[in-house]
């Protein structure tokens, strides 16, 4: 069994990812153009500039500051670069990418939640990072 890439019946993933991710934002674009989907998109930018005002806020204090600037919290945000840039390089479809980086963001917020918990987290993640992508204008 061999396919056209020749790589012996090994399916060619990035092209099936290639093509999922885009009927996914086809379906998504779709729901978007409905009432409900306008007021979802709406919420869903309001709710991201409200986080980016709110992390803007939280590394302002003293107490992020020096956070940031002990070693682990170093070492942290070593970690965290890399993670994006590792992300980045690796999944290089804009959607996977964001559903993604939602669903690892999610998974670490909701750890010390145990109603919510990280699997449940991570899901919700997706799920806004699948939200930002199809807002996007």
């Amino acid at each position: 069994m061999s396919d056209s890439n020749g790589t012996g019946g090994k399916p060619d993933l990035t092209a099936k990812v290639d093509k999922i991710a885009a009927e996914a934002l086809e379906a998504g674009k779709k729901f978007i153009e409905t009432d409900t989907g306008k007021k979802v998109a709406e919420a869903t930018e309001s709710a991201f500039a409200t986080a980016a005002e709110m992390r803007r806020k939280v590394m302002d204090t003293d107490f992020a500051k020096k956070a940031l600037d002990s070693d682990l919290g170093k070492q942290a945000a070593d970690l965290a670069q890399q993670a994006s840039d590792k992300t980045k390089a690796t999944i290089t479809n804009v959607l996977a990418r964001n559903v993604a980086v939602g669903a690892a963001a999610g998974a670490v917020i909701a750890i010390p939640l145990p109603i919510i918990g990280p699997l449940l987290g991570a899901i919700i993640g997706g799920g806004l990072g699948y939200l930002r992508t199809i807002t996007r204008k």
